[in-house]
């Protein structure tokens, strides 16, 4: 499962709290997460940037701080993938916020290669 949330509506804290509640159900039931955090876009503003930037720093806090947690308790884990790098301007509609053809498959290409690594991984543990 991936949680990705393009919006933040309700502020950086109460941003950072529901993606954190959703990640923590589905480590409850050892689903394994990876949070992309919110997604820059070139339909964002100088406040949705600011926002962002700070909203991801936190979540990749809090989700290192649940990695390393489930590493010690020997259980599922959640990851923090940065799309920054892969997901630029021309990967967009017109419109600035939904994926062309190329951004989804990059996107796409970034998840399968986190689902291989962390079933490899996983396949280890249980030797």
């Amino acid at each position: 499962m991936y949680v990705s949330i393009l919006v933040p509506p309700f502020g950086r804290e109460a941003t950072v709290n529901a993606i954190m509640k959703v990640v923590e159900r589905k480590r409850k039931k050892n689903v394994r997460v990876a949070v992309t955090g919110l997604l820059r876009t070139p339909a964002c503003n100088e406040e949705y940037e600011r926002l962002r930037k700070e909203v991801n720093i936190d979540l990749h806090e809090k989700v290192l701080a649940m990695k390393a947690e489930s590493i010690r308790m020997r259980e599922v884990g959640s990851s923090f993938l940065d799309m920054d790098d892969l997901i630029q301007a021309g990967c967009f509609l017109e419109d600035g916020v939904h994926l062309l053809q190329e951004g989804e498959t990059k996107l796409s290409q970034r998840f399968i290669r986190w689902i291989r690594a962390t079933h490899l991984l996983m396949e280890g543990r249980m030797d």
